[in-house]
Order: structure tokens, then sequence, then C-alpha cells
């Protein structure tokens, strides 16, 4: 069976299994799903997570067309994660290191996975835990995916409805957007430096970057500290710089300290700013 290239969103409708692989029956669409043929275009053109529809913030970069040989390679390996083998990790890492193409093919399917087990969280935490550590292993083609169940307030899906992240699915990609460390930054500054980025949006993205401690989070957090209009970013950002561990944050927190007309911006970059200074007491 070829596997094609879908946007990511598309993917968690088209041939929904469970986590044992049965199939599962569909849910009724409220508005008419797009042809099989046409979904296939649409995703051959874009790529997997690309629909400028949605308006999404990961990365909206096209992605080589994986090849036939690719899909089949694809399709082989994916059966070794439907069973449980334990060749699949050696698998997907040897997979995913054959380029652009790979890695994206791994990210909507896991994706996928992780919506499956996400909305049937009660009854499937076994294979939430197993989806966000399999994310976190393809790491950086997983990002964009990431980052909009974290900071969009909707997604429209192939069947005419959206899918609304609630805050456990906001947390959920957090985390593991903290977990892969640099390898989701670049994606998730490019969302950051958006213009109509709201404050949840800010909010989510500013933890993240502070939990990946990757310096290069440090002067977009610092600005978002100094001159955000709203003081939960503000906050968010003062704790971010904190969890970032960079000594560099403490002129900025003592600013705002000072400065800041918020009292929980102010109580927030104390706490933050007195954590580094202790670190760096401690620091040998």
């Amino acid at each position: 069976m070829r596997v094609p290239l879908l946007p990511w969103f598309l993917l968690l409708a088209a041939c929904a299994t469970t986590s044992d692989g049965k199939k599962e029956e569909a849910p009724k669409p409220r508005a008419a799903a797009p042809s099989s043929a046409t979904a296939k275009r649409e995703g051959e053109k874009e790529g997997i997570f690309v629909d400028r529809e949605t308006e999404g913030y990961g990365d909206t970069r096209p992605v080589p067309k994986a090849t036939d040989e690719e899909i089949a390679e694809f399709n082989r390996i994916w059966e070794l994660f439907r069973k449980g083998d334990g060749a699949w990790p050696r698998e997907r890492d040897r997979f995913k290191r054959r380029g652009d193409a790979a890695g994206y093919l791994l990210a909507g399917h896991l994706i996928r996975f992780y919506m499956q087990a996400n909305m049937a969280r009660e009854s499937s935490a076994k294979a939430l835990v197993r989806a966000k550590d399999e994310i976190v292993a393809v790491g950086a083609p997983c990002a964009p995916a990431l980052i909009d169940l974290m900071v969009l307030d909707r997604i429209p899906i192939a069947d005419g409805r959206n899918f609304v992240p609630d805050d456990l699915t906001r947390q959920d990609a957090l985390d593991m957007l903290e977990r892969m460390g640099p390898q989701g930054v670049p994606d998730m500054l490019r969302a950051l430096s958006r213009k109509d980025l709201g404050i949840k949006g800010r909010r989510f993205l500013a933890l993240a970057l502070g939990g990946t401690k990757d310096p290069r989070a440090y002067d977009p957090l610092a600005g978002l500290l100094r001159s955000d209009p709203s003081w939960q970013v503000r906050a968010d950002a003062a704790t971010a710089l904190g969890r970032l561990g960079d000594p560099r944050a403490i002129d900025p927190l003592t600013e705002a300290v000072r400065k800041d007309a918020d009292s929980a911006v102010v109580k927030r970059a104390g706490k933050a700013r007195d954590d580094l200074l202790k670190a760096r007491k401690q620091a040998p």
C-alpha cells in the first residue's frame, strides 16, 4: 500500500487504526471529506505539514516527495512499530537518516498515533507514553505539528471537523518539545517571531523554549520579558529565563523586578533571578 504525503492533520483521519493495529470505525464527519485522490494530490504538492489554509504556526516549508522505495521501506518498518518488534528503534533511526522525506513520514504517522492515544487517554495510557517517547526520538520533523497543537485554538482535519486541543494536549506538546531540546528550537523561534501569534501561543512557546536549555532562546525570551504587552507572557518569560539557566538572564530579570508594573511579573522575575544567582554561587 502506497503511503501518500499528507498534511499531518489529514493523517489523523486517514486509515485510522487502534494501537493494536485493528481498524477503527471512522466517526461521521460534519462535512463531506475530500476524495482520496484530492487529498493525495494536495499532500504531494504541499508536503506533510503544509496546508496554508489552516494558518498553522509550525514550519511550512515543503519537504521532498518520498520516493516509491522510501514509501515501501516505511511500510515495512511501520509494521515493526505496530507489532512492537524489538527491531523497531534501530530501523526507525536508520530510516530517519535517509533524509527529510523519511523523517516526515515517520513524524506524520507518529503524530497520528499520538492523537489516537490522546483521544482515548484514559484507556490508552501506555500507548500515550509510547507515542510521546517515539515522537521525542524522531525529534525535529515532529516539532511543527507539536507547535500547532500547542498554540492553535482549532485544527481542521480531513473529514471536515475541527480538532480542539485541550490543556492536556498543549502540555503534552510542551513536554515533548522540551525533551527534544535543541532539535525543536528553530521551529519554535520561527513560530514565536510571527506577528499574529496570540497570548496563549507566546506563553506556551516561552515556557517550552526555557525548558530546552538552549542558549538560542535567551534573546527572544529576554525580549518578551522586557516588552510584551501581556503581563502573563512577561511572567512566563521570566519563569522560562530561570529554567533556561543562562546567567545572562540575571540582568533583565533584575530590571523586571525593579521596573515592571505588574506584581506577578515582579514576583516571578525575582524568583527566577534568585535561582540563577544561587546556581552561579554553587557552580564550581
